[in-house]
Parts: C-alpha cells; structure tokens; sequence
C-alpha cells in the first residue's frame, strides 16, 4: 500500500528543484487523503501512552502521560518502530524518491522518523538546522519531509523558515531545544556570525495532508501553541544519502548505537534504503510494514 494517496513526484518539477535548492524548502499540498490523515492522527494518543503494536520502543519519547509538563511539545523519534501505521508513512518509496530528486542524490535511506505533537497551550521548539544533529555520518547530510496532520496556523504554533539559511554556515547542536524563552535566538546569532540581517521567517500554513521538504542546513523551529483548541501533530522523516556511512566523529546517542563495532556501514536493518536510482530497496520493508517482524521459522 502506498504511503501517500497523491503521488510526490507530480508537484517536484525542475523549477521545484530549482526552488527548493534557492529557499531551502518546498511545499507540497494535500498529498494525503482524509482517511489517511485520520489514521495517523489516531496512532498518537496510542504511541505516547506506549501502546505499540509491534511490541518494540520508540528510540526517543519525550513526554508521557502523568509525568510530564502538560505545557510541552511532545517529541517521539523513530516510531516506526513502535507503529506500523506510522511505519507505511516513514518507509516510503515516494518520500525517498522526492528527496533524492531536490537534493541530487543517488539515492536515499531512513535516518529517523519523528513525532510532534503540539497541543493547545504548549510551548516553543528552539530554532536549529537538523544536520546539526549528524556530525556522526559522512557526508553530514539530510533532507526532512515533514508532514502535517492538521492544518497549521500562526497561532498553533506551525513550523517557519528563514528562506535561504541552508546556505549559511553550519552551527553545533544548539542548546535548550524544548520550551526556550526566546526560540529564534540561535537563528539570530548564527546570522550575525555569517554577517547576514536575519530575513523574516516565512510561517508555513497549509491544509492536514500536505508535505514541506526542506534541507537539513535550513533555520526552522516552532513557536507556542497560543489556541484553546487546535492541535499541531505531524511527522518528520529524515532522509540521509544511501551512501552515508559512519564518521570518526565522536556522538551520535540515537545513531550511534546501531554501528557494528569497527564498521562504518549503516546496517539497512536500521537504516533502511527507501528508493535507489539501481532499483534497490531494502527487501523487509514490505512485508513488515504488513505484519511487522515476525521470527524465521525453527528447524524441524
């Protein structure tokens, strides 16, 4: 079954690429159905309150029910893992095929996946550059297709840009990434260190169902929430090149933990390779995104 019910490629045309390699980011509308949209909206509830059908954890859960903040983003990282639902949206050949197409690549595979879910009255996610994040992979490189739930609005909190930031240098992982005072202060620094008036963000509004890629040099962040009553769930796919490999660079608590000791290949049992120019794609993902993982069967 396919990932999306529009297929990508129909709205990435030359002067898409052309843009998206200009601006840093590209919009695509409504590329999900409505009872596709609500199945994935209906996974979250069930996700953070840790009821996962594969059995398996997320990598990376941030906020859970009774325990934290209530004023929070709430933040899952590799949940496809966990929910085969968000699985057949992560793994997508479409997704993978897009991205090589903006970015020029010969291909494409899953870094990770993560879940946002902004509630009424949450707070701030700091501005950052998502390859930041992966000085652990040679080339340090990444496309996100972020994907959203529900329609996004200004006052909900939805994600914004700064037009042509993928173009500035790279900064470290910035620090206070959740709920800080001021969420575009590590965009402005990193302007006035490349010398450059930081230009006004473009706030991404757009109907449950569409897409943004956007390059992972890119300024972007989310403010607060301010509504009574609007929700802002949407998931973030993060693609890396299918000929990355692990660096000598030190880091990496999420990637690192999957390199074989001594190897700097990415094992495609978890990095998988979404979509290749040769035509290969790892061979499990069909079949786990129908069953999940199931054992081999014992000798007789």
């Amino acid at each position: 079954m396919p990932a999306f019910d529009l297929p990508l490629l129909a709205g990435i045309d030359a002067g898409a690429i052309a843009r998206f390699r200009r601006d840093g980011f590209l919009v695509v509308e409504r590329i999900l159905s409505p009872g596709r949209i609500e199945a994935l909206r209906e996974r979250f509830p069930l996700v953070f309150a840790g009821r996962f059908d594969t059995g398996i954890y997320p990598d990376e859960w941030y906020w859970r029910e009774g325990m934290s903040l209530p004023d929070v983003t709430r933040h899952m990282a590799n949940a496809w893992k966990a929910d085969l639902t968000i699985a057949r949206l992560a793994l997508s050949a479409d997704i993978g095929r897009a991205a090589a197409a903006l970015a020029g690549w010969s291909g494409t595979r899953l870094g990770q996946d993560t879940l946002w879910w902004k509630a009424p009255r949450t707070k701030p996610v700091s501005f950052h550059q998502d390859t930041s994040f992966l000085d652990v992979l040679d080339p340090q490189e990444t496309v996100t297709c972020w994907v959203t739930l529900d329609d996004t609005a200004r006052e909900a909190g939805t994600l914004e840009y700064v037009p042509g930031s993928h173009l500035w240098p790279l900064t470290p992982i910035p620090e206070g990434f959740h709920a800080p005072d001021d969420f575009r202060a590590h965009m402005r620094a990193a302007a006035a260190e490349a010398g450059i008036a930081p230009p006004d963000s473009v706030l991404i509004e757009v109907p449950a169902g569409s897409c943004v890629f956007h390059a992972g040099e890119i300024w972007h962040g989310s403010g607060p929430n301010l509504t009574d009553d609007r929700m802002r769930r949407s998931i973030g796919v993060h693609l890396v090149p299918e000929q990355a490999r692990f660096s000598d660079r030190p880091g990496g608590y999420i990637y690192r933990r999957y390199q074989r000791t001594g190897d700097p290949v990415m094992d495609e049992s978890y990095f998988p390779i979404l979509w290749s120019g040769t035509g290969h794609r790892t061979g499990w993902i069909e079949d786990y995104c129908e069953t999940g993982w199931r054992m081999p069967p014992q000798a007789a």
